[in-house]
């Protein structure tokens, strides 16, 4: 007689499954509508931001080959290295495909060069804030101090005699 086993074991490893596989599944569909590469690590980066608890899918449980159900959803999916062999089969369709991701990395390298121009940009702008409140701050200093100076000379104490 075989051991059934836990069935509350077997139906807390059914949902974390389940939720693997959503996760995963919708980390690619997000990165395809993008246009990103499906590699492993943007597809785990992907998963932590779509899971509530922020724990997502690591990249070492995708290049685990005993998670099984992962490795298929990889090959299913085009994941990694499974990217360009799912996009064609023929030679034509494959040269294209190579072509394809060579522009998706393309896209990615200058999407981060938009990013860290635009962090550039908005450090900038911080500074010139910041410089134009400190130059506020010495004009107002400046004007006292012209103001005080004019009260001086124009303020000369007379003795009145009565």
């Amino acid at each position: 007689m075989a051991k059934a086993g836990n069935p509350k074991l077997n139906e807390i490893a059914k949902s974390r499954k389940e939720r693997t596989e959503y996760l995963i599944r919708e980390a690619v569909r997000q990165l395809e509508n993008t246009f990103e590469m499906k590699s492993i690590p943007a597809v785990s980066e992907k998963t932590k931001e779509i899971d509530k608890t922020g724990k997502g899918i690591s990249q070492p449980s995708f290049r685990n080959k005993e998670l099984v159900h992962i490795q298929s959803l990889m090959i299913e999916l085009g994941i990694g290295k499974y990217e360009a062999i799912t996009v064609s089969s023929s030679v034509i369709e494959r040269s294209m495909a190579d072509e394809l991701i060579m522009i998706k990395k393309e896209l990615k390298k200058k999407d981060d060069e938009v990013k860290k121009i635009k962090d550039k940009n908005k450090k900038l702008k911080d500074k010139v804030i910041e410089i134009t409140s400190s130059n506020e701050e010495l004009r107002t200093v400046i004007y006292e101090m012209e103001f005080k100076q004019k009260m001086k000379i124009n303020f000369t104490p007379k003795n009145n005699n009565i």
